[in-house]
């Protein structure tokens, strides 16, 4: 490649489709001749691939953008993204400092507006229509693990949600293509793939013509055909919604260990009358039932969900019932949020009708169920203890004899971890994405502490990294 061509840096913000969306820009680039830069300052064009969907993760992207500019006034600034798609033109009036803005529903566009920008022209670019998506060559996971997104948008019209507005509705990708994909990539030295979309649950319900969010899916379909893939792998999915799991799932990961039992199951809460309002149908008598089916037809899996506190209406005695939840249903993971109305949501048509929880008093409530949550996880987490089993390893800690990895139950960004003593074993013999078999001998905090053991040759085969 010519050493005049030009070269770009990529900040990427938000989720993992998020991250999905940054990989298929740089394979574009660089399928346009474009090559990507190590450093900011080394670059032709900063990206900054942004997350509009709640307050603090606009005000990040925002701050992200502000500093590169700060930093590095000459060289030209794309603002790209969920909050470029769902502000482009507020975004290119009132931020000077960006040099163009790119929506998010056709990343593989990219080359277009960042050829105007490189020339010196300000521009923006907002496709409205979802266009072709070329295979991702550089992944931004660590080693060995890669997301794939099975399906773009969402139908569903959870009330306080800006997903819908900002990503589309549901548009799935076929089976075929999905598994082709895995199979690239585990042919690519891959070992844990996370099949990342909306709502697993509804993959697959937008070809049948019927989008009703209690309609069946092709979920259990495309498992199925991958787990027919040979060979040694992870594979996870996330976001089930729990008003339409597909209970066919569990016998399909029971059957096969490569398709792990975590389920992350949205509940947000547990009261039926702020469920309602949410825009969802269930409560916590039905979530309470399905975690007892997915732990009785797999009793080891693991469940993580979400939470909110402060929704309008949620008094005490509601939030009561959501603490009360929290103790019977002894998730392994959960993430908790605080309620923040979101610019055109249904949900913050309902700020001022209902009585809601002051700011301060929705923090407070967000502390007690993590400081809560806390305690159910190092207890759940025991379960492990005096167990070997393999684990990825992700990165060394620096001068100390240890390494940080994950074990199928740790999902990537979100959970825990495993703190691994590698012992007598040199640090240079490890690397990021190799796979090797670990004792857990302790819960610390939400961490696992592990030894290794003596590795077999299958166990510390390398899981390689496309680049």
């Amino acid at each position: 490649m010519s050493s005049s061509a030009p070269s770009f840096f990529i900040e990427n913000l938000g989720c993992s489709k998020n991250q999905v969306d940054a990989e298929i820009m740089i394979a574009a680039l660089e399928g346009a001749g474009w090559t990507i830069a190590d450093s900011p300052e080394t670059a032709g064009l900063i990206i900054v691939n942004s997350c509009g969907f709640i307050d603090s993760a606009k005000e990040e992207s925002i701050e992200v953008a502000f500093g590169f500019r700060r930093a590095f006034p000459q060289i030209p600034l794309l603002m790209a993204g969920c909050l470029s798609q769902r502000y482009a033109q507020d975004l290119f009036r009132d931020m000077p400092e960006l040099t163009g803005v790119f929506g998010n529903r056709a990343p593989a566009r990219v080359p277009e507006i960042a050829s105007e920008l490189i020339a010196g022209r300000r521009a923006i670019l907002v496709p409205t229509e979802r266009g072709p998506v070329p295979r991702r060559g550089r992944l931004l996971s660590f080693p060995g693990s890669a997301y794939v997104k099975i399906s773009e948008g969402c139908d569903s019209r959870c009330t306080f949600c800006a997903i819908p507005s900002i990503r589309g509705g549901l548009q799935s990708r076929s089976v075929d293509d999905v598994v082709a994909e895995v199979r690239e990539l585990l042919a690519r030295g891959v070992f844990e793939i996370t099949l990342v979309s909306q709502d697993f649950s509804a993959f697959g319900r937008d070809r049948s013509g019927n989008r009703d969010r209690t309609a069946a899916g092709e979920s259990a379909a495309l498992l199925r055909a991958i787990s027919a893939i040979p060979g040694d792998f992870w594979i996870r999915p996330l976001y089930v919604y729990p008003e339409n799991f597909p209970r066919e799932i569990l016998d399909i990961c029971a059957a096969d260990p490569r398709l792990l039992p975590y389920f992350d199951l949205p509940f947000q809460h547990a009261d039926a009358t702020v469920l309602r309002r949410m825009g969802r149908p269930g409560d916590g008598a039905h979530y309470l039932s399905l975690v007892h089916q997915i732990r009785e037809a797999i009793p080891d899996a693991v469940i993580r969900a979400t939470l909110m506190v402060g929704f309008p209406g949620e008094g005490p005695a509601e939030y009561a019932t959501l603490k009360a939840f929290q103790q019977q249903v002894e998730l392994d993971w959960a993430g908790v949020f605080a309620f923040s109305p979101q610019e055109g949501t249904a949900a913050a048509r309902l700020v001022g009708r209902y009585p809601m929880a002051s700011k301060r008093s929705a923090a407070s409530r967000k502390r007690v169920l993590e400081r809560a949550q806390r305690e159910i996880t190092e207890q759940r987490l025991s379960r492990f203890v005096g167990r070997t089993m393999p684990v990825l390893l992700e990165e060394p800690v620096t001068g100390e004899p240890l390494y940080l990895a994950r074990a199928w139950c740790h999902a990537p960004d979100v959970d825990g971890l495993v703190v691994l003593r590698t012992g007598d074993q040199p640090k240079d013999r490890l690397s990021p994405g190799m796979r090797v078999r670990a004792k857990i001998v302790r819960v610390r905090g939400v961490d696992l502490e592990a030894v290794m053991e003596p590795q077999d040759a299958p166990q510390n085969r390398k899981a390689g990294h496309a680049s």
